[in-house]
């Protein structure tokens, strides 16, 4: 769209494995290296890095992509931000952009993921369930307005998954100023854990956050879907 900017930056890290599937980046695609204050290796000289300006960078091995996501709200100035993953990519029609700007798109979220016996269930089989009780908690006191419409929300069966997203950016802004101190308090709480995959919670359970936040605010944000690639 002419006059506006955008630009969907892509986590990696130096731990990614190589791809066999080939993927040519769209011209607003730009690698983001998240967790680089963890390491001295760069991916390339291009790459963004999350560890410059104000960052979260170190705390990607329990945050993830959101540490990405993080540095995006606090240092990226385009109109049109995105977060996607190296092997994750939304699939857009080449003028994706203006379909956005013209149609008064707020965000594009991945097509949503059917989990059962609901997303809070599903979580809890898959993950450490007192991290969930305690995120559910959190809403019950600091956030009391907004936890029989959540416990209601995370009854349901759909969120859509990968922390990807591609909004506006002063909505991307509203969401982060709303999840930060969220997954903040339910880290501080949940600590570390042994396991690496289970140590990654606070982005897991961001992913059904951030479906939360857009699905239960329909009347303010314009939400639309797009499918994903998978490579491997």
């Amino acid at each position: 769209m002419k006059g506006k900017r955008a630009r969907i930056y892509v986590a990696s890290s130096v731990y990614d494995k190589p791809l066999q599937d080939s993927y040519c980046f769209i011209k607003e695609e730009t690698v983001l290296q998240v967790g680089a204050a963890l390491t001295e290796e760069r991916i390339s000289p291009e790459a963004v890095t999350d560890c410059d300006g104000e960052n979260i960078s170190e705390k990607n091995r329990q945050f993830c992509e959101l540490t990405g996501l993080y540095w995006i709200w606090k240092n990226a100035r385009e109109d049109y931000a995105g977060l996607v993953h190296y092997r994750r990519h939304f699939l857009l029609p080449d003028n994706w952009l203006e379909r956005m700007a013209v149609n008064q798109v707020d965000v594009i979220l991945p097509v949503p993921l059917y989990v059962a016996p609901s997303i809070a269930g599903n979580y809890k089989e898959r993950h450490i369930a007192s991290d969930w009780e305690y995120l559910m908690g959190y809403f019950k006191t600091e956030i009391p307005e907004e936890y029989e419409r959540a416990a209601q929300f995370f009854d349901g069966n759909l969120y859509s998954p990968c922390n990807m997203l591609i909004a506006r950016k002063e909505v991307l802004d509203q969401l982060c100023e709303w999840l930060f101190p969220i997954l903040f308090a339910v880290a501080e709480h949940g600590g570390e854990k042994e396991d690496a995959y289970l140590n990654r919670y606070p982005g897991f359970i961001s992913e059904r956050l951030i479906t939360y936040f857009f699905e239960t605010q329909r009347e303010k944000y314009r939400v639309v879907y797009a499918n994903k690639n998978f490579l491997r």
